[in-house]
C-alpha cells in the first residue's frame, strides 16, 4: 500500500482541514517531514495509525484510554462544536 494523501480535519494541533501530499517526485523519491517540538510530526504519525489500525493503534499520547476517549480527547481545541457528531 502507497500513501498518496493524508487529510486531517481538527485532529490534535491540525486546526481545519490540512492535506499533505505524500506522492515522491521522479528526482526526490523520498519524502521527509520534520518541523520544531510541538509542531504536530507526531499527531501526524499517530493519525495514520488511527486510520490504519483502529482502536488497535498505539498512539503517542493514548495509555491506557480508551479509544473512543482518546480520539474525544484529539479533537482540536478550537473546533467549531457545532460540526461533527459525538
Amino acid at each position: 500500500m502507497l500513501l498518496r494523501k493524508i487529510t486531517l480535519e481538527e485532529f490534535g494541533a491540525y486546526r481545519g482541514k490540512q492535506s499533505l501530499d505524500l506522492t515522491p517526485k521522479k528526482n526526490k523519491p523520498i519524502i521527509l517531514i520534520g518541523g520544531l517540538n510541538g509542531c504536530g510530526k507526531t499527531t501526524l504519525l499517530d493519525a495514520i495509525q488511527l486510520a490504519l489500525y483502529g482502536n488497535r493503534a498505539r498512539c503517542s499520547g493514548r495509555g491506557t484510554k480508551a479509544y473512543e476517549t482518546y480520539l474525544r480527547e484529539s479533537i482540536n481545541r478550537k473546533a467549531d462544536p457545532t460540526r461533527g457528531s459525538a
